[in-house]
């Protein structure tokens, strides 16, 4: 059943009618006075479908008497807002002869909404409802895409990725239109973010991981089970998906940078003759909002989740590590330190406090211990023993 976000304006709040929406599809967001109803519609415009106003409503509180006033105060601010999008409005009345006795119909007449009597046929008054909602790009979309924008309700990655869920499947259904398409990965990457602090709350991340250092990077890894400090009792996603987060963050992050880390995004997706890669990753990114949204519906009990999972790190006993041999072969302004092993490995940082604790000097020859960072990407000295 294709679902709708309706805004309701009136003092009145009929939960037969509530109930009889629901069934049909409607999800409504009830208010009582006008100045709520307008400050939620301005900040939520994308996300709403249709407005339903009483005919008499509170203007700012409800310790005024319900008025005309309120509802041309609507009236005028959706006026306003349909510049930047529109959406069908109905005025919802059971006082129609009083207003008709105080003259008030002129008001509705001058800004041209339709008017529905309570009660008389709620069925058919949302059923028309629908079908005037259908005419809009934005619902179509809703409707086609369903558990993409499902997933920004608050219950799980919340309304602010509407914009950018709206954004990328536009970029799907029109290609012709998009520009600037080295910018629009990096929403992508926010929208991953969100969804990995979801997932987090629901226990399929730790906290020491959301917590830490790279905590978007650790998270990937972790989900997709290959993070060697941490056991796992089960599979935490389609192993399908985890690549494909994987891969979108890969590219998403080196182009948030003008000249990318190794990948060179930025000035690939710049000097690009077509749109095919930005394309492509909007494809990706829908394939994983597609699956997450019904993934948490069947995976929200946070004890289960975290079940899945070893919360105890591996820890192997120091006594059974072996020492590493090298040098301190740097010390930085900033009092960070270079140890270089007698291998050529990968240099490794010392962190200040090492420095101070330990009098190191350049060219010192010394021992270290070192341990894997939360996320398993980086390797950070965890001892350092001197000659």
């Amino acid at each position: 059943m294709k679902l709708y976000k309706v805004l309701w304006i009136d003092d009145d709040f009929n939960i037969e009618f509530d109930r009889l929406a629901y069934q049909n599809g409607l999800e409504l967001t009830h208010f009582k006075t006008s100045i709520e109803g307008m400050n939620s519609l301005e900040s939520n415009l994308q996300t709403y479908d249709a407005v339903i106003l009483d005919g008499l409503a509170y203007n700012e509180t409800e310790d005024e008497e319900h008025s005309i006033d309120g509802l041309i105060n609507s009236l005028t601010k959706i006026t306003v807002l349909k510049l930047v999008k529109w959406l069908p409005v109905f005025v919802f009345t059971g006082e129609l002869n009083k207003m008709e006795y105080q003259g008030d119909l002129k008001w509705i007449e001058k800004f041209d909404v339709d008017i529905v009597i309570k009660g008389v046929d709620n069925k058919g008054f949302i059923n028309d409802l629908k079908l005037s909602a259908d005419k809009q790009v934005t619902t179509q979309l809703k409707h086609k895409y369903p558990n993409a924008f499902a997933l920004c309700e608050d219950a799980f990655i919340g309304n602010k990725e509407f914009k950018r869920i709206l954004q990328l499947v536009k970029d799907i259904e029109a290609p012709e239109n998009i520009t600037n398409q080295q910018d629009a990965l990096i929403p992508m990457r926010k929208i991953l973010e969100a969804i990995f602090d979801k997932l987090h709350k629901i226990g399929l991340i730790p906290d020491e991981i959301k917590n830490g250092r790279g905590a978007i990077n650790g998270a990937s890894i972790f989900i997709a089970g290959s993070n060697k400090t941490y056991h796992y009792h089960q599979e935490l996603i389609h192993p399908v998906i985890a690549e494909s987060i994987r891969h979108i963050l890969n590219l998403t992050q080196d182009a948030s940078h003008n000249e990318g880390n190794k990948l060179r995004a930025d000035s690939y997706l710049s000097n690009s003759p077509n749109t095919f890669l930005y394309q492509a990753l909007c494809f990706s990114m829908l394939e994983v909002l597609d699956y997450i949204k019904p993934y948490i519906d069947n995976n929200n009990d946070k004890v289960v989740n975290q079940s899945k999972w070893g919360f105890v790190k591996i820890d192997v006993p120091e006594t059974a590590v072996d020492w590493i041999s090298g040098t301190v072969s740097r010390i930085a302004e900033n009092g960070w330190g270079t140890f270089q092993d007698k291998n050529s490995s990968p240099t490794l940082s010392i962190m200040p406090r090492m420095i101070d604790e330990y009098k190191l000097i350049v060219n010192q020859e010394v021992e270290v211990i070192t341990s894997p960072s939360p996320d398993g990407l980086k390797t950070f000295i965890k001892k350092i023993k001197t000659n």
